[in-house]
């Protein structure tokens, strides 16, 4: 048998005539993202050498963009899959590099590519198949004191919290918590980073049903203004003297303070949240609080209470104490209304 002897280079192209028995891959050993090539050559069974068709490979790395990393992620797995090339995609492709004895460069070439299943086609700017997403959509912030079925879904996938769609102080302290175990901006906003770590933004999709019994407005609206709100005050009266218990909600357990507004509020068929901070949120801020409305203290609230007018209100205010009527000893932090 007798071997041809050539080396031709073009550009970023290596091209190597291969024996009858052998498949060799050039490629630079450097190569800006994006760029770069491979030529293969392939044995025939007559004994005859057979060029293959040149293929082009596509260099990536640390910086790279486009359709071609999104087909790495979605390949890899693990991964967000927005076509970034960014630290996160770097120690997963040096990761898959080291488990299946290549150099792990963090350089996806040829292969990298041939591990992964194949560099996409011969064109030198492949269309890959997307992965399934939902409708095209803009991404929406959701913060503190934000609420609605956003917020539900965000609590969901958090996991550990009441999923009542009101981002108070537990959800947001569990933002926070999240963004920093995945390495993000630790500022309590779930904005586009938030969403992809927490499995993608929910465009177009209903909103997820809690997987426990949440606290719920009535299946009717509440009434808003009129007989509701005015039975308020004579409601609450009917509980001076019950004992301050601290998670008490009815006249039978007790009542700590914002379980005795919800309670009251309930009976006169006007909905609220159970806790003052998620009260604080829920309802509209009014500097001309009416008879019925709620006064707060501290922001998120710690306190709550039922203002009757004449800078007084009714209260259930701590241990050892009565829900009873009682000045209003210090500034609020605000007033909140159904009105």
């Amino acid at each position: 048998m007798t071997s041809r002897k050539g080396l031709v280079l073009t550009g970023s192209m290596l091209s190597i005539p291969a024996t009858a028995a052998s498949l060799v891959h050039a490629a630079p050993a450097q190569a800006d993202p994006g760029s770069g090539s491979n030529s293969a050559t392939s044995a025939n069974a007559g004994g005859g050498t057979r060029v293959s068709a040149p293929t082009q490979v596509v260099y990536l790395r640390s910086g790279s963009t486009g359709s071609y990393v999104r087909i790495v992620q979605q390949r890899l797995g693990g991964l967000a899959v927005d076509g970034i090339f960014g630290w996160r995609t770097n120690a997963k492709v040096k990761s898959f590099q080291s488990s299946k004895g290549l150099v792990p460069d963090g350089i996806v070439g040829p292969l990298t590519w041939n591990a992964l299943g194949g560099f996409p086609g011969a064109s030198p700017a492949p269309t890959p198949t997307p992965q399934p997403t939902p409708p095209s959509c803009s991404v929406s912030q959701i913060r503190y004191g934000s609420t609605g079925s956003l917020v539900s879904t965000a609590q969901q996938r958090l996991g550990g919290l009441a999923v009542d769609g009101i981002f108070g102080a537990a959800t947001l302290a569990k933002v926070k918590s999240f963004q920093a175990s995945k390495g993000l901006v630790v500022d309590g906003i779930v904005g586009t980073a938030t969403w992809s770590a927490l499995g993608g933004y929910p465009c177009g999709s209903p909103t997820p049903t809690p997987p426990t019994p949440t606290p719920k407005p009535p299946s009717t609206d509440p009434p808003s203004t009129g007989s509701g709100l005015a039975a308020v005050i004579s409601i609450a009266r009917k509980y001076l003297g019950t004992p301050y218990v601290w998670g008490g909600a009815s006249p039978s357990q007790g009542f700590d303070c914002s379980g005795l507004t919800s309670y009251v509020y309930k009976q006169a068929g006007l909905y609220i949240p159970r806790t003052a901070s998620q009260q604080q949120t829920y309802m509209k801020a009014t500097n001309n609080p009416q008879p019925g409305d709620l006064v707060f203290f501290g922001y998120p609230a710690y306190h709550v209470g039922i203002y009757i007018g004449n800078n007084q209100m009714i209260a259930s205010p701590k241990p050892g104490d009565v829900v009873k009527q009682q000045q209003i000893w210090t500034t609020p932090a605000g007033y909140g209304t159904l009105r």
